[in-house]
C-alpha cells in the first residue's frame, strides 16, 4: 500500500469519525458513558472478527499485549468524549478536538526521540495560532467542558502515536480488531463498577449505536491501524484535524 492510499483511507475514516459527534450526542442521551463504550465496541469487535476471523485466530501474545494497551487508551478517551458530549455542542467539541494535531508531534518526539521536520513544526505553529485565534475571538470560555475536550484531544493524540508505533511492529489488522474487543471489555468492567446497564430507549438510539459501531469503529479503527503502517502519526494527525469540518457539516445537515 502506498502512503497516498493510506492517507486516503485515513481520510475516509476521518469522515466517518466526523459523524460520530452527532450520533454520540444522540446515544449519550439514552446511555451512560461506559455502557455506550461496552455496546459500541463490543458490537464493532464481533462484526470485525466475523469478517476477518481467518486472519485473527492465530495471534501472538505481543500483539495481544499491544492491543490491550490501545484498548485501555480507547476506553479512557471515549469515556471522556461521551461525558463531554452530554453538555457540549457537537460542533464545539469537534473544533476543540482538532487540537489533536498540536499534541501528535509533541508525543511523537517523546516516542521516537527525534525532532519532526521543519514543515511539520511550521504547520503545527500555524494550526496552534489559528485555533487560539478562533477560541478567543469566538468568545469561548475555558470552562470544565472545554478543558475536558482538550484533555480528550490529548488522549486521541496519544492513541494515534502509540497505535502508529505498534502498527510498525505487529500485524496491523489484528491490532485494529483486538483493541476494539479490549475497549469493550474495559467498558464492561467500568460499567459494572459505576453504572447500571440500560439499553437504548428509541429507534434513534439503536441507529446511533449501529452507525458508531459499524462505520466509526469497525471500519474507522481497523482502517486506522492498517493505514498507519504505511504513513506517519504526524500526517494522520493533520488529516484528523479535518474531523471538526465533517462534524459541523453533519450537524448542519441533520
Amino acid at each position: 500500500m502506498s502512503r497516498r492510499i493510506a492517507n486516503l483511507l485515513f481520510l475516509l475514516a476521518t469522515i466517518g469519525w466526523g459523524s460520530s459527534y452527532l450520533f454520540t450526542k444522540f446515544a449519550v442521551n439514552e446511555l451512560e458513558p461506559f455502557t455506550l463504550i461496552a455496546i459500541r465496541f463490543g458490537l464493532a469487535f464481533c462484526i470485525s472478527f466475523a469478517i476477518f476471523y481467518r486472519k485473527l485466530i492465530h495471534v501472538c501474545k505481543q500483539t495481544i499485549g499491544a492491543s490491550m494497551i490501545l484498548g485501555v487508551l480507547m476506553c479512557a478517551m471515549f469515556a471522556m468524549f461521551n461525558i463531554v458530549l452530554k453538555t457540549e455542542n457537537p460542533s464545539t467539541v469537534g473544533f476543540l478536538l482538532s487540537t489533536t494535531v498540536i499534541f501528535v508531534p509533541i508525543f511523537t518526539v517523546f516516542m521516537t526521540r527525534k525532532l519532526p521536520p521543519y514543515s511539520i513544526v511550521i504547520g503545527g505553529l500555524i494550526t496552534t495560532s489559528g485555533l487560539t485565534l478562533f477560541m478567543f475571538e469566538g468568545g469561548m470560555t475555558m470552562d470544565m467542558g472545554v478543558l475536558l475536550s482538550i484533555l480528550t484531544a490529548m488522549m486521541f493524540a496519544l492513541h494515534l502515536v502509540v497505535n502508529n508505533y505498534f502498527a510498525q511492529k505487529y500485524d496491523a489488522l489484528q491490532l485494529g480488531v483486538y483493541q476494539l474487543g479490549f475497549a469493550s471489555l474495559f467498558g464492561i468492567v467500568c460499567m459494572m463498577s459505576f453504572e447500571s446497564m440500560t439499553g437504548p430507549q428509541s429507534s434513534l438510539g439503536w441507529i446511533s449505536i449501529f452507525v458508531l459501531a459499524v462505520i466509526c469503529s469497525a471500519f474507522g479503527f481497523v482502517v486506522q491501524s492498517v493505514a498507519q503502517k504505511y504513513t506517519s502519526a504526524v500526517e494522520t494527525g493533520f488529516i484528523l484535524a479535518l474531523e471538526p469540518v465533517f462534524s459541523a457539516l453533519f450537524a448542519y445537515i441533520v
